[in-house]
């Protein structure tokens, strides 16, 4: 008589059952996956300080990254050029081109911030100032032009006059009481200035050592990389990370240089339009309004409407048909960056389609603020190529078509051939009258195929 395994015999009853085991773990890992959410909600505020007291201790770190990155490419056109010559002519060239070239980098962005700082940010404190010791002028200005535009319409000018004094109340409090004092609090604080320098000072620093080592850091993330993983995945990471370096270097640092030819070109309109006579405004105000359109230029898509709505307020306050003047030479002016200059700059950078662009804008705006909006581009284009890439592996697993034009319409795929085929198919009832008609129709048909038996 055969000896009987019991252990053979319960691994043969959990096979012939196996959806007893597939429940019970399904049920095991929403258990705990439910108890791990619930105390990341617990933790959740202690986690986001904990998370905002690291980023301010690293703070110099951050800053010394991104200069590096925005200088990256100055850097590599002066070590392309200084390394052979001193590589040939010295044994240690190689080394004092990094350092020689890292040292020229920073001195270069440093001067060009510098100089569009000096250039810049006296007459903007002039025309911040200006503007808001004048604001009550120009409410007064304002009620005087809509009245003499509702004057013969005596009821919704009263109406309109009563909403707009409350209203224009309202605004020289914050200014007077709010933005002003803030305005003069930040420009002499000295607490908040010398720490942001400390931390531009050691950003700098890090900033130097990261251009000179830059080549060995990637070849240390290299090393970590397939130390980890399959030579397969590890390439495969590395291909995923250079596409993001393209996709944020090329995005980021042509949106700055666009957007500075923007604000540039605007600036020398406005000087253009003021010595012609077609606008009054102050010549100061022309530099207040060219910054915040080259600022908001670095958002795409709604940029130009946020730099132009609140200049064109500005304007109009001076002078409607002013305002109209200004309106129109933003227009020309987004047209040609946005059909000549930007295309030449970024060309198609992203890759991305206006819908996911907008998309990107509105939900890392909404999170992150202005600093969203500018990274969320590229952010989501990375996202986004990671989920088709991931998509198109399955489809390819699975003997599919990658390709997105031969899902078009209402071809299906055959289970069998895996080949798409034309699909006539009814859609299903939705209305009252529409399910009635099915249900005699179904009647009729059964009704048929009876008769047919019968």
């Amino acid at each position: 008589m055969p000896v009987q395994d019991p252990i053979g015999q319960n691994k043969k009853k959990i096979s012939e059952q196996p959806h007893y085991f597939q429940w019970g773990l399904t049920a095991f890992c929403v258990v705990v996956l439910s108890v791990v959410l619930v105390f990341l909600l617990q933790w959740l505020p202690g986690i986001w300080s904990m998370l905002k007291k690291l980023a301010g201790i690293l703070s110099p770190f951050i800053y010394g990254f991104v200069m590096a990155y925005l200088l990256m490419p100055v850097f590599n056109a002066l070590y392309k050029r200084i390394q052979p010559r001193l590589a040939q002519r010295m044994k240690n060239g190689t080394r004092i081109a990094k350092g020689l070239c890292s040292i020229l980098t920073l001195l270069i962005g440093i001067a060009v911030v510098g100089i569009l700082l000096w250039m810049v940010l006296p007459q903007l404190v002039v025309s911040i100032f200006s503007l808001l010791e004048s604001m009550d002028t120009y409410l007064d200005e304002i009620s005087g032009w809509v009245g003499a535009l509702l004057q013969d319409n005596p009821v919704i000018e009263r109406n309109f006059m009563q909403i707009y004094d409350q209203f224009s109340q309202q605004i020289v409090d914050w200014v007077q009481n709010i933005a002003l004092p803030q305005l003069v609090e930040l420009m002499t604080g000295v607490v908040t200035t010398v720490s942001v320098l400390f931390d531009i000072l050691i950003g700098i620093i890090i900033a130097l050592y990261i251009l000179n080592s830059k080549e060995t850091f990637c070849a240390q993330a290299k090393k970590i990389t397939y130390s980890l993983f399959s030579i397969d995945r590890a390439n495969r990471i590395m291909g995923r990370v250079a596409y993001v370096h393209r996709v944020f270097g090329g995005f980021i640092t042509g949106k700055l240089i666009d957007s500075l030819i923007i604000g540039v070109l605007c600036l020398i309109g406005l000087r253009l339009m003021i010595n012609f006579g077609l606008m009054t405004m102050d010549p100061s105000f022309a530099l207040l309004i060219s910054v915040i359109v080259g600022v908001t230029n670095i958002i795409p898509f709604f940029g130009p409407f946020i730099g132009a709505i609140p200049s064109t307020i500005l304007i109009m306050v001076i002078s409607p048909v002013q305002a109209v003047y200004f309106v129109l030479f933003i227009l020309a002016l987004q047209q040609f960056d946005g059909n000549i200059l930007g295309p030449k700059i970024l060309g198609n950078s992203t890759g991305l389609s206006s819908f996911w662009v907008m998309f990107a804008i509105l939900l890392f705006g909404g999170v992150f603020g202005f600093v969203g909006m500018a990274v969320g581009v590229p952010l989501f284009a990375v996202l986004y190529s990671a989920v088709a890439e991931l998509v198109n592996s399955l489809l390819n697993k699975r003997g599919l078509s990658e390709d997105t034009n031969d899902y078009r319409g209402s071809k299906r795929i055959d289970p069998e051939t895996k080949a798409f085929v034309e699909v006539q198919q009814e859609a299903p009832p939705v209305s009252a009258k529409e399910r009635r008609r099915a249900a005699e129709k179904a009647r009729a048909a059964r009704e048929k195929e009876n008769d047919k038996k019968d």
